[in-house]
This record gives structure tokens, C-alpha cells and sequence, in this order.
């Protein structure tokens, strides 16, 4: 169980270490576009709005507009735009100029949309194209109704959607704009929407994060062994075992001391006998096998039963990493493990 749980820990650290990353990653440069250029207000038109003024002459009262305009309405507001009265239509889905004076429907046309998006541009670049559309769609959302988009050949690329229903202008975007919006996207993980911020899939990661964090630390306690804690009894007695090594190629076995309680993988490290392993002594890789040789074997732990094939456990394998050293004991060691002793002797190497 607690080997599955070290597998399923690992690589469901390595996924959200990924999303870590990208977060940190988006944040970043989040935080590092200019918010003017990316909104758009670089470039746009700040001149004042002055509220024109409604004419004396004849205007429909808003029960005598044609019913079909005022079905589902939420408001309706009396204003001038361009130098003309109308009512403006709120529904629900949008909104709808009204001619004040004889009750028609006043949309923008696509020779008007340019003008007005030609208007509200101060940068340095001419329409290039322009397409009509219905929001909301990724560069328009927030918004509803039909739009006209203006394309500039600025550098920035500049698009400007105006509003068939008003004449307003709903966005402007460039490739800042484009920029932003994707590693939003990657910050927010909402892949379809880019706005949503409690989607499924952010709610989902860190209910995992909180479960690798939990799983983390049921771990960290099964890692520890007594001879984590001997720092804590500095002036306390210590005693060692002697370790009896015996490896192919060696003409004799070789003696170390260990403190008992020790890790037998990382006491023999300390001693420069490395046993092969992958993953360091963490129990997972099964590698730091050694043979005891003992009438009583120690007894396998969970780790060892899964890693361990039953014929060898009953040899006397185990792994290093997983055993502590108790009492005087003889270990076979894997082939190249420890030093011959002709080479030791010249180099002037011994263990002991």
C-alpha cells in the first residue's frame, strides 16, 4: 500500500509541479505587460464626451414606439447620439436605438462602424479589413449583440469592435491583448472561457494539491528511522555492530562498524560503499539488494514485499535501504560494490 502511495505521489507531484510552474510562469509575465497597451487605452480616443442636447421638436412618447422594440425591455432612457434624439432599448440580451421622432430602429453600419473606429484609433496605422460578427466570442465576451471588427496594420494589430446595435465601442484588442489573454488562460486553467476562475478544472488541482500535500506528509513520517534522532542524544552512549562484507572479487571479507539503529544503506554509504540505486535509498527503485546471512533473516517490510520476488526473500535478500542495522551480521554485497583488496592495498585504502 504505502509503495502504490509513494508511486501515485511522485507522479501526481510531477503533474501538479507543471501547473505549479505554468502559474508561476503567467504570473510573471502577467505582471509584466504594460496594462495600458493591453487594454487597449494606449491608442485610444480620451477626448471628453459632452451630452448633447434634446431638440424641441415633436419626440414619440416611449408607449407610442412600436411594441415589437419594447417586448422584454428593462429600460428605456431618452439621449442624443449624434446630434439625434433616441430611446435607448435595454433587454435582456442587448440594446436597441430607437429613432425618437418616428420610431424606427437605428443600427450602425459598416461605413460607420469604420468611421467611429477611425475616431477612437490614435495610433499609427490605416484599416486594413473589417468583418462583422456576434458577440460574445472569445475577444468579445462580456458583450452581446451583433459587432463590426476593424482591423488597423499597426504594429500592435490592432482590432476595434464596434456595436451594430449602438454604435459603441465594446473592445479593443492587439496582440498585448492576445498575449495576456492566453497566459490567463493558463493561469486561471479555464481553456474554453478564459474568465472563469472557479472552473471545474482549478477547483479539481487544488483538491489534488491538498491531497499530495496530505499524502506528502503521511510519507515524511514512514521515512524516518531512529537514526534520524541520534542528534538529539549527543552525550548519550552509542553502540555499534560489526558488519561482516563479503562481495565477488574480493579474496576476504571485509568488517565495518555501524551504529546500531542505523540505516544499513546510508550507514554503508558513509563507509564509501555505495549500493546500487536509483532512486537513493527511497524504496522504490529495489536496487540496494544484499544477502544476509544470518539463521534468523530480518523481516521484510511492506516496500521489500513488492519489490523483492519471494524465491530471493527467502534467500536472504532484502534491501539495504529498508533494514536497520540491529546486531553483528554477514552481508553478501552485489559484484563491483566493494574495493579489491589489491587495489586497496596500493592504494593505500582500507575499510574499517
Amino acid at each position: 500500500m504505502m509503495l502504490f502511495l509513494k508511486k501515485l505521489h511522485k507522479w501526481v507531484g510531477l503533474l501538479i509541479g507543471i501547473q505549479v510552474l505554468l502559474w508561476l510562469l503567467s504570473g510573471l509575465l502577467l505582471s509584466l505587460l504594460d496594462p495600458a497597451k493591453v487594454s487597449g487605452e494606449q491608442w485610444a480616443q480620451t477626448g471628453s464626451h459632452t451630452p448633447g442636447t434634446i431638440p424641441n421638436d415633436p419626440l414619440l412618447e416611449p408607449d407610442e414606439l412600436p411594441a415589437e422594440h419594447l417586448e422584454g425591455a428593462r429600460s428605456i432612457a431618452l439621449e442624443v447620439r449624434r446630434g439625434h434624439p433616441v430611446y435607448r432599448v435595454r433587454h435582456l440580451h442587448g440594446i436597441t436605438l430607437i429613432n425618437a421622432s418616428n420610431g424606427s430602429v437605428i443600427t450602425t453600419s459598416e461605413h460607420d462602424a469604420k468611421i467611429l473606429a477611425q475616431q477612437d484609433f490614435t495610433g499609427t496605422g490605416e484599416v486594413i479589413s473589417v468583418s462583422q460578427g456576434v458577440a460574445p466570442d472569445l475577444e468579445t465576451r462580456g458583450n452581446s449583440g451583433g459587432y463590426w471588427r476593424i482591423n488597423f496594420s499597426d504594429k500592435a494589430h490592432t482590432s476595434i469592435y464596434v456595436s451594430v446595435s449602438t454604435g459603441e465601442i465594446l473592445q479593443r484588442r492587439n496582440r498585448y491583448w492576445r498575449v495576456f489573454d492566453f497566459f490567463w488562460m493558463l493561469h486561471i486553467m479555464d481553456y474554453p472561457g478564459h474568465e472563469d476562475i472557479n472552473n471545474a478544472l482549478i477547483i479539481g488541482v487544488a483538491l489534488i494539491a491538498i491531497w499530495l500535500g496530505i499524502s506528502g506528509f503521511i510519507l515524511l513520517f514512514g521515512s524516518f528511522n531512529r537514526h534520524d534522532f541520534y542528534f538529539l542524544n549527543i552525550l548519550g552512549k552509542h553502540e555499534d555492530a560489526i558488519i561482516t562484507l563479503i562481495g565477488p572479487g574480493t579474496r576476504g571479507p571485509q568488517q565495518v562498524r555501524l551504529r546500531k539503529g542505523s540505516n544499513l544503506f546510508l550507514s554503508l554509504a558513509t563507509h564509501d560503499i555505495g549500493l546500487p540505486s536509483i532512486c537513493g535509498g527511497g524504496g522504490e527503485c529495489g536496487k540496494c539488494r544484499v544477502k544476509f546471512e544470518a539463521d534468523e533473516l530480518p523481516e521484510a517490510s511492506s516496500l521489500e514485499l513488492g519489490l523483492v520476488p519471494k524465491r530471493l526473500r527467502e534467500q536472504g535478500y532484502r534491501l539495504a535501504c529498508q533494514q536497520e542495522v540491529t546486531h553483528n551480521i554477514t552481508l553478501h554485497l552485489p559484484k563491483g560494490t566493494l574495493v579489491r583488496e589489491d587495489s586497496a592495498e596500493s592504494d593505500g585504502h582500507e575499510l574499517a
